[in-house]
């Protein structure tokens, strides 16, 4: 197993591990302790529209996250297509119906303040853009365009991932600055995607150099006298 294949390896092992923790901790959301760390102060207008979209999200937000860790597998999309393509349809219609608009709902209630509010509400409209046009792309048979969108769905859902590890490593240092909570609801989507726009940008500049330099030596190759044998000297 190469370095490469390795990391993405863990990398879904600790995104489907924090996300089992997660949904272990829902049992203090069922019915609602008010004295668990998510749910504390939220006493005034939970009962509601809130309500709903926050259990809308709870139930929505890690399947999305175990099926797109399943879709973003070459090696799933390889083997069984007819279930990529399965998982793909209930993917982009779970992030469209349930995922986005609850967590844009619940955006607005952000116990991180206006600056966390405007970040996740940001995070939710992407999200649901990323995975409208990744399913328009795969309509129009684009697949590699649709594997980027879809690609920048799924690390914009990994946020409440990087969220908690964020939290978690806050919690170790002792950090307990005001400004942290704001910065990471922003930092937990937008470093993720700008990694992935600067690897896909690297990428592509690459490609480019190598096939430059390819088409630089077939040219030369061209121009070589037809009477002189490869290493330069006459025929015959």
């Amino acid at each position: 197993m190469n370095l490469r294949r390795a990391l993405t390896l863990f990398a879904a092992l600790l995104i489907l591990k924090v996300t089992v923790t997660v949904v272990l901790g829902y049992r203090n959301y069922l019915p609602p302790n008010f004295n668990s760390d998510f749910l504390r102060g939220r006493e005034g207008y939970f009962f509601g529209s809130y309500q709903w979209a926050f259990y809308a999200h709870i139930v929505s937000g890690p399947l999305a996250l175990v099926a797109g860790t399943l879709l973003v597998s070459d090696s799933f999309r390889q083997r069984s297509p007819r279930w990529h393509r399965f998982l793909g349809r209930f993917q982009v219609a779970n992030v469209l119906l349930f995922v986005a608009p609850s967590g844009l709902w619940m955006a607005w209630y952000a116990a991180a303040g206006p600056i966390a509010a405007v970040g996740f509400s940001l995070l939710a409209l992407l999200t649901g853009l990323c995975a409208a046009l990744g399913l328009r792309t795969a309509v129009q048979r684009r697949f590699l365009v649709h594997r980027r969108w879809m690609w920048r769905s799924y690390l914009l859902l990994c946020s409440a991932v990087v969220l908690r590890l964020l939290g978690g490593f806050a919690t170790v240092v002792g950090v307990q600055a005001d400004w942290f909570d704001p910065v990471a609801s922003w930092a937990s989507w937008s470093v993720p995607l700008a990694i992935f726009e600067l690897s896909r940008l690297r990428n592509g500049w690459t490609a480019r150099v190598a096939n430059r330099a390819a088409a630089m030596r077939c040219a030369g190759a061209e121009k070589r006298p037809s009477n002189l044998s490869p290493i330069g000297e006459p025929n015959g």
